[in-house]
């Protein structure tokens, strides 16, 4: 008896050894569409706290509670014509649960200025009101995200939103689970209801052989369909590739897609 409690401690802290921590994300991504078109993204985001995982390298708490900064830049190429997105915000988490968040993005012809207001009401409860300011229109929505813990590790978390005239609702849900070793899954939902036009759905899996290496899958209304791998070589750097097509002989096309990620 003495010799296990002795032990326990130990093993304690090999349970949650296995956790990384990072402040900094910056991702990369190109796409090559067919009849010549193709696309470039790049990402960073700061964060002025530690985000922990959960297992994977790329698995993160479902509610950031965490203030951060970012920035990105996305660039497409149709024929001889170039579009180019700009994007900056940023999150403010105060310690009596405030939240304040903006958001301004440079379409080139259009800016779109986002700003949100939120109250954390308890780790797994966050509510924001969001008021979108563009060259044409303005925008109110309100948004719902909700994490239920099913244990250490496991949880189903939700996500809701709907405009200020209940002409569009959106609702996501992700489960994700430690499968044992370091096999993980998980399985997400999204789902759009509009009052002009049809709805729109897509669910997708990502199954992980290891902390650092998983398959992803998805399918949507359109029928369109993903499949990706992620694998990353050390903690700080990973690499991820997916092909992208549709089943509707209607609207055929090949989108393929490589990426890297920096994390530090």
């Amino acid at each position: 008896m003495r010799f296990k409690l002795a032990a326990l401690p130990l093993m304690l802290l090999a349970a949650t050894a296995t956790a990384e921590e990072y402040n900094s994300f910056t991702k990369a991504k190109y796409s090559d569409l067919e009849n010549g078109a193709d696309s470039f993204n790049l990402g960073s985001q700061y964060f002025f706290g530690g985000k922990e995982t959960l297992g994977p390298l790329k698995e993160f708490e479902y509610i950031n509670k965490v203030s951060n900064i970012y920035g990105g830049y996305s660039h497409l190429n149709v024929g001889s014509e170039d579009f180019d997105t700009f994007t900056i915000g940023g999150e403010y988490f105060a310690s009596n649960g405030l939240v304040l968040g903006a958001q301004l993005a440079d379409w080139g012809e259009e800016n779109i200025d986002t700003l949100s207001v939120g109250y954390l009401f308890t780790p797994n409860f966050l509510v924001s009101l969001e008021h979108e300011d563009n060259d044409s229109d303005n925008e109110l929505s309100v948004n719902a995200r909700y994490n239920h813990q099913l244990n250490g590790t496991d949880y189903i978390g939700f996500d809701f939103s709907v405009d200020e005239e209940f002409d569009t609702r959106s609702l996501s849900s992700k489960y994700f689970t430690h499968l044992g070793g370091e096999q993980y899954l998980t399985a997400e939902l999204d789902y759009v209801s509009y009052d002009e036009g049809d709805d729109y759905w897509k669910l997708g899996t990502e199954y992980f052989f290891t902390q650092r290496t998983s398959v992803s899958f998805s399918y949507d209304e359109v029928e369109q369909y993903k499949l990706g791998m992620n694998h990353f070589f050390n903690r700080n750097f990973a690499v991820e590739a997916a092909y992208v097509s549709n089943t509707d002989s209607d609207i055929d096309y090949d989108i393929y897609q490589i990426g890297m990620t920096v994390q530090l």
